[in-house]
């Protein structure tokens, strides 16, 4: 199945929901990158989470990982503060850990998470905080 995403960024609760299924090609990953950088801009820099859901999305080949990487880089620097993580493919999951760890390397933001519920109880305590 090709990769498929929804977008959804409600700004009241600081949080972009990213949901990803299927598998990536690299005009695809640009697609959302372009769509995914748009929803962060909206914050102009502050402090902001994201829930990605990724159940069903397949590992990436290494030139669309290499986009996926710019795109976490690129969100992280402009004010992700946490990403729950919800996947249910172990390697999709390595993946993904290791390209946000390559991002920010001092500091890892994403918390993987097993259910939406524990994804919003993670990014309800974040939100706390901000």
């Amino acid at each position: 199945m090709k990769g498929i995403f929804r977008i959804a960024n409600d700004v009241g609760n600081r949080t972009i929901r990213l949901r990803m299924t299927g598998e990536y090609d690299l005009s695809g990953m640009q697609r959302l990158a372009q769509e995914l950088r748009r929803a962060t801009d909206e914050y102009a820099n502050r402090s902001h989470l994201i829930l990605a859901d990724m159940r069903g999305m397949l590992p990436l080949a290494p030139e669309v990982a290499h986009v996926f990487g710019e795109l976490i880089a690129y969100t992280r620097h402009h004010g992700v503060v946490r990403c729950a993580h919800l996947s249910d493919d172990t390697v999709q999951k390595l993946q993904a850990s290791r390209l946000g760890r390559q991002s920010t390397p001092k500091e890892d933001l994403t918390v993987n998470v097993a259910s939406l519920d524990e994804a919003e109880r993670v990014l309800a305590e974040m939100r706390a905080k901000l």
